[in-house]
């Protein structure tokens, strides 16, 4: 590891230095605000992770209003419409009724996505429920599906009609705020006296146990990376006192298992001690290990696709491609369309090249590289839905 100052101080206790444990490249869209390189740090005093980026809040808050993934509700998680979707935010309600027996409180989920969230409260009796999010897209759908306000914002923008509220959900939120002081702050302002967080987030502790992808968690939308006590810690040192924590295991698409950690958290009105996470860094030096192996093993069969091809065509423009496409011979292969089953990627320029649907595809002996291992099986569904002819060739098998 590499010793350095800091171009964003720790999130949490502000120390200004820290030690390098990965640096990752991305291939961007065009304009796409986040950074194409980035360091992930480990703080020297507090030991939290996090990615040392220079793009400042409203960077990141242009980017999921403009380029949110989870704007498309049949292809993302959030609205509740597909079974192991609805299973999630079941069991997030049904944690919420069981810390919060007041069915009449006031509960805001910030980062509702498509408000899926907000109708399993509703079936567990809590009547007076709203959300907030940062992109249109997903409040229109949110008023569409919930009996509840919505309104477009974020953690520094909630509207004033919003109000306050007694309990605040941010489910999968806090690993995408560049200040989490400050958000932190905001929360605290929002809420009513014994007012209560519930913050769930990935459990970078366990990145490891449920690697899939290479750096599948070293991506340009999480830039915070959290065990349970660095996440007690933020809640101890803006105010909170931490009340029922767990870990759980989530399902981030159909069959891809991820790993999460919570807390329930209380408004108090002094800071508390922090304790120093002695054993993030280490779980995240196996799990960058473990990464590299893989990555060289997707390379090598890449290698194998581009010397047969002198063409190939690519189906999936996420995180995963944006790797590649930096840190393996893909760099380097003639791709002559990109494909994205995914509405808002569809359109947007990447090398040039504007992503398609695959329904665009007019090329039959161009081989299809399926750039994703989260989504394999439903690119592979999809490819197979629309009869094409073309070789195909996943990233750890080969061509079919």
């Amino acid at each position: 590891m590499n010793p350095k100052t800091l171009l964003r101080p720790c999130p949490i206790c502000g120390c200004r230095y820290g030690q390098v444990l990965h640096t990752q490249g991305f291939q961007l869209s065009e304009g796409n605000p986040l950074p194409p390189v980035c360091d992930y740090v480990v703080c020297g005093d507090c030991g939290f992770a996090f990615s040392d980026t220079a793009v400042d809040q409203s960077g990141y808050d242009a980017y999921y209003a403009s380029m949110s993934k989870y704007a498309d509700s049949a292809t993302s998680t959030g609205a509740g419409l597909l079974s192991w979707d609805k299973a999630r935010l079941n069991q997030l309600a049904l944690q919420v009724g069981e810390f919060c027996d007041d069915r009449k409180a006031r509960i805001v989920d910030i980062g509702c996505a498509n408000g899926g969230l907000l109708v399993a409260l509703q079936e567990q009796g809590f009547g007076n429920v709203c959300g907030i999010d940062p992109s249109p897209a997903c409040v229109h759908a949110t008023r569409s599906l919930a009996m509840g306000d919505a309104w477009v914002g974020t953690l520094a923008s909630i509207p004033e009609e919003a109000g306050t509220f007694d309990g605040i959900i941010l489910s999968h939120v806090m690993e995408h705020v560049r200040d989490l002081s400050a958000a932190m702050e905001f929360v605290h302002r929002l809420l009513n006296p014994g007012g209560w967080v519930y913050i769930e987030v990935p459990d970078a502790s366990r990145y490891a146990e449920f690697l899939v992808a290479p750096f599948q968690d070293f991506n340009t939308e999480h830039i915070n990376h959290f065990s349970e006590t660095s996440l007690a810690n933020l809640c101890r040192i803006n105010r909170f006192a931490p009340e029922c924590t767990g870990t759980k295991v989530i399902y981030s698409s159909k069959d891809m298992p991820y790993p999460a950690l919570f807390w329930f958290a209380r408004k108090g009105e002094v800071p508390l001690v922090i304790e120093k996470d002695n054993a993030l860094e280490g779980a995240l030096e196996k799990y960058i290990a473990e990464s590299h192996t893989l990555m060289s093993r997707i390379d090598a069969n890449i290698r194998q696709l581009i010397t047969r091809y002198p063409e190939i065509i690519v189906w999936g423009t996420g995180q995963l491609t944006m790797k590649l496409l930096s840190d393996t011979c893909l760099r380097d292969a003639k791709i002559v369309a990109f494909v994205d089953g995914n509405p808002i990627n569809q359109g947007k320029l990447l090398r040039g090249s504007k992503v398609m649907a695959g329904s665009e595809i007019s090329a039959p002996e161009t081989p299809i590289l399926v750039c994703s291992l989260i989504n394999a099986g439903s690119i592979l569904e999809a490819i197979r839905a629309l009869n094409l002819a073309n070789p195909v060739a996943t990233l750890l098998e080969g061509l079919e």
